[in-house]
């Protein structure tokens, strides 16, 4: 890999907003466009009890109209501009981008300010997109690489927060109303709690219009404060794997499906824990890639199965190490095999 490219390269410029939103901004001159990202320090690991699924569901809410706009003439207007939108969320974070050609980049930049911090939450809205994110839970369901890593996390994981499902349950769902949804977007959506990133053609007047615009203060009396701390008593419940047993516990989901679906795997290590970038390097010769170990023995040389890869979760203060993948119900147990031995080596 050629990284002479890179050898130059500046890390952003980084700023704090008076409201407390941290700023990130990187100029590339040569870009055609600009790409501005909105994240939130928190995601659904850090959901009340009660409340699993409510950062998902926020991210939905923003599209969904406005003080000022219904849902459709948000979209319109982004269309319009040729803008790219994109929105996830993740067990850490809530995150919101948008990419556009450098004339459009204030309206756009200001129609997303608008999405995120005047959400109207019209009753109307609310009822019809709980009906959306519940089929899209069902679909999650029926996805079943996408059920078992859930059920895997929250076998791991125990009754640390981080095992829960990112989409929440069709209960904890229905029961978002207005009010729960407004107070927590004034939790979420505060100055503290946001860090904005702007990268490629940026002209000038882009950093001040951002900076007017994000300026949001906090939603506390204590800025820090974030919106549900993890007890530390609940902790992730550890399970020592022997390689001459690799499945010192068995989790099957019966599903009338042809492949089996399987994750070996075990708790690791914090994002920043000292060992993440061995682990990191670890995942990648395992199965990172073609010609990663698990991939090569198990596919390439035994063709056992076509999906097979290794991955990491890694949070602020817990994460887990995985082999996943699906093939035949007779594979299994040769796979699982293989895999021993390649953990071994």
């Amino acid at each position: 890999m050629n990284i002479d490219l890179y050898r130059n390269e500046q890390p952003p410029h980084r700023e704090v907003l008076p409201g407390g939103a941290v700023l990130l901004s990187t100029p590339i001159p040569t870009a055609h466009a600009v790409t501005l990202g909105v994240w939130l320090r928190t995601g659904s690991q850090d959901e009340p009890d009660g409340l699993g699924g409510i950062s998902h569901f926020l991210e939905h809410m923003v599209f969904k109209g406005t003080r000022h706009r219904v849902a459709y003439e948000i979209a319109r207007e982004f269309d319009g501009m040729g803008v790219v939108v994109d929105a996830f969320t993740t067990k850490d974070t809530v995150a919101f981008t948008v990419k556009v050609l450098p004339e459009y980049f204030i309206p756009a930049m200001e129609l997303l300010g608008e999405m995120l911090l005047e959400p109207a939450f019209a009753p109307k809205m609310v009822s019809l997109e709980q009906g959306v994110v519940i089929e899209e839970i069902q679909e999650a369901l029926d996805t079943p690489d996408d059920r078992l890593h859930d059920a895997f996390a929250a076998r791991l994981y125990g009754r640390h927060r981080r095992g829960r499902p990112i989409l929440g349950t069709p209960g904890a769902v229905r029961s978002f109303q207005p009010d729960v949804l407004h107070n927590a977007h004034r939790r979420l959506f505060c100055g503290p709690n946001m860090v904005i990133s702007m990268a490629g053609n940026i002209q000038d007047g882009f950093r001040d219009a951002v900076a007017r615009r994000f300026d949001v203060g906090p939603a506390d009396p204590d800025p820090g404060a974030r919106f549900q701390a993890e007890d530390p008593a609940i902790k992730a419940a550890f399970v020592d794997i022997s390689l001459e047993n690799l499945d010192p516990f068995r989790l099957e989901i019966i599903s009338p499906i042809i492949q089996t679906y399987f994750e070996i795997g075990n708790l690791g290590v914090a994002l920043g824990h000292p060992d993440r970038i061995p682990v990191f390097l670890l995942t990648n010769i395992l199965g990172g890639g073609m010609s990663s170990r698990i991939f090569q023995a198990v596919r390439e040389r035994e063709g056992l199965a076509y999906s097979i890869y290794n991955y990491n979760d890694m949070g602020r203060d817990t994460g887990l190490v995985s082999c996943a993948g699906s093939c035949s119900p007779e594979n299994l147990e040769r796979i699982t095999e293989v895999i021993s031995v390649e953990y071994d080596r």
